[in-house]
């Protein structure tokens, strides 16, 4: 049997110009909603590993992504994350993930 999720109503204020760029459809505010929630996630999860309290690893768990997913983010943010490329082949064992 399917789970249902359950669907709660959230009323926003937004300044006008982001409100003109919002789409119509609610499937697509929701998508927007979503994709922003993933982004600020991610945001948050690399300024605690730019700050050293926490490894990569560990970043992309609190991202909600994968730490294969989570290295490009990485670097697109700047940052230069001590890699094997070695590593990235094959499967990651924990002890290799937990020095990322």
């Amino acid at each position: 049997m399917a789970t249902q999720t359950a669907i709660r109503t959230l009323i926003l204020q937004l300044p006008d110009q982001l409100v003109e760029q919002m789409p119509k459809s609610s499937e697509e505010q929701r998508e927007v909603i979503w994709l922003g929630l993933q982004q600020l996630r991610v945001r948050r999860a690399l300024e605690l590993y730019r700050r050293g309290e926490c490894t990569l690893a560990y970043a992309a768990q609190e991202a909600g992504i994968t730490l294969r997913e989570m290295i490009p983010l990485a670097y697109a943010h700047g940052l230069k994350p001590h890699v094997d490329p070695d590593l990235l082949e094959g499967e990651l064992t924990p002890e290799q993930a937990a020095r990322l």
